[in-house]
Order: structure tokens, then sequence, then C-alpha cells
């Protein structure tokens, strides 16, 4: 068997629709797929139409935004329920939050002179608002020859376009996950480039806040950092999960499928799916 447990679709900001995901799936041997746009579960209705078509066990997820210590953090939920009205209930918040930044977002551009309103709905298609479709925009408009120029030109602190959020807490989004019976697992860890220290006591609240697991397997993790991530599972008594963070084609650090296997010593976070 072949998991990949954190991936995005056209529904945020992904490249490919939840049909074509899945395909992409089918072609990598992938037989454990979940879907996890942020914000927003509108693709996997289609994605689990897709799944059954290419016998690929499709995992309801979602990637939610929320802040610790004043540091944004995204939680995976896994196995969710997504009819559940607590879950509906607060993804209906963040994505408020989004489309309310957005609209700040826009108006800080157009203060400095340049408008994306007309490119941007040509970017969304009606998907959740991200920093990456405002990125994409400010590419199409040759604002940026890339999306990492963009974010390194635009869209951060002191730059134009940033807006600051306020997201929910830890707690509040491991009790929308649990309550749809789902597991919440912290999406890549390194990524926040937090001190040893700094993650064990994330680890400590994240527990305390029902979010059972991490993210030890990425795209982007080599085996040394597996193997601190591993031994932080074991540690703490958490589930193991993996994933590529799949967005799109052009990012060959993050192909769909391409995080290594588990560590058999692990539990794997499927165990409790």
């Amino acid at each position: 068997m072949k998991y990949d447990l954190h991936c995005h679709s056209l529904f945020s900001d992904g490249q490919l629709s939840p049909t074509e995901l899945v395909g992409l799936a089918a072609e990598n041997d992938i037989s454990h797929l979940a879907l996890t746009d942020h914000d927003t579960l509108a693709g996997l209705e289609e994605a689990q139409l897709a799944a059954a078509q290419h016998s690929i066990s499709l995992v309801n997820g979602i990637e939610l935004s929320c802040t610790w210590n004043g540091q944004l953090l995204h939680i995976v939920g896994l196995g969710v329920e997504p009819d559940n009205d607590s879950l509906k209930s607060g993804v209906r918040e963040n994505k408020q939050r989004r489309h309310i930044r957005a609209g700040a977002m826009i108006e800080d551009f157009l203060s400095h002179g340049i408008d994306l309103s007309q490119e941007l709905e040509v970017v969304l298609s009606g998907a959740v608002p991200t920093r990456p479709h405002f990125a994409q925009a400010l590419v199409n408009l040759g604002y940026a020859k890339d999306k990492q120029q963009a974010f390194k030109r635009f869209l951060v602190r002191g730059k134009p376009g940033f807006v600051s959020m306020v997201w929910p807490s830890l707690h509040e989004i491991g009790d929308w996950v649990s309550a749809a019976n789902g597991v919440a697992v912290l999406a890549h860890p390194l990524r926040y480039k937090f001190t040893r220290t700094k993650l064990v006591r994330l680890i400590d609240e994240m527990k305390q806040a029902k979010i059972e697991g991490i993210e030890v397997s990425t795209s982007n993790t080599d085996l040394q950092q597996e193997d601190m991530l591993s031994k932080l599972a074991v540690q703490h008594d958490l589930l193991s999960s993996i994933g590529s963070d799949f967005h799109s084609l052009d990012q060959p650090w993050a192909r769909l499928g391409s995080a290594r296997p588990l560590a058999e010593h692990l539990q794997p976070v499927w165990s409790r799916l």
C-alpha cells in the first residue's frame, strides 16, 4: 500500500481538479489518498467519485489554519465527516477570514498602484483565496517572474499586499476535527523553523488540544529529519503521518506520492482511520 495524506486541488491553492488529482494518484500507484484543501471541504465529493473509479481509498481531509504563540500553524484533519455541523461552522469561519483578508489585500495593492482584482477573478475561479493566488496574479500581470519572486517582493511583512491575520486557536481546531470524528495532525512540522525545545512545547499543547499526530515523512524531509521526527513521535506517543503537500505539476520538490514510507516501528495515523 502507498499513502499520500496531504495534497491540494484547485478548490484551494492546487493546480488540478479533484478528478485530475486522483488520476495522477493512480498513475503513481497510490492506494490511499487524502485531499486536504485549505479551509474547505468542497472538493471531497468529486474526489470520492473519482477514487471509486480508480479503486483508490479516498480519505476525507482538510488543512486548517490556526495560531499558536503568534505563529501560523497548519493542522491536517484526516477521516473527517464533512457533514458535521461543528466542522462546517469552523470551516465557514476560516473561509470568511480568508475572504476578508483578500479584500484588504486588494485594497493594499491598489494603494500601491497595483490593480489585481480582475486577474484574481480568473486565478481564483471560485476557490478559497490564498496568498499563492495573489502571487500567481502578480506573475500573470508581470510584476514578478515566478511565485517565489512574488513572495519576496510582495505579500510578506513590510511589503505591498501583506495583511496580518487572526486565526483560531490550536484548541479550537482540535475541537472541530474531533467533533467530526477525524484525527488531527500537525502538518510539515519543520517548516516553522522551531527549535527542538519549542517543538516539544508545541507537542505538549497539541495533545491537550486533541491533536494526536505529526507528519513524519514529507516530500521535503531527509532521512536525518525523519529520524528526529520519528523519535519525537515515539517519545510523545503521537500518531505518524505521511504526505507530499502536492500543489502543482511545476513543483518537482513536492511530487504526489514522493514522501518516503513510514518506519515500521511507528504507529501510523491510518491505524485510527
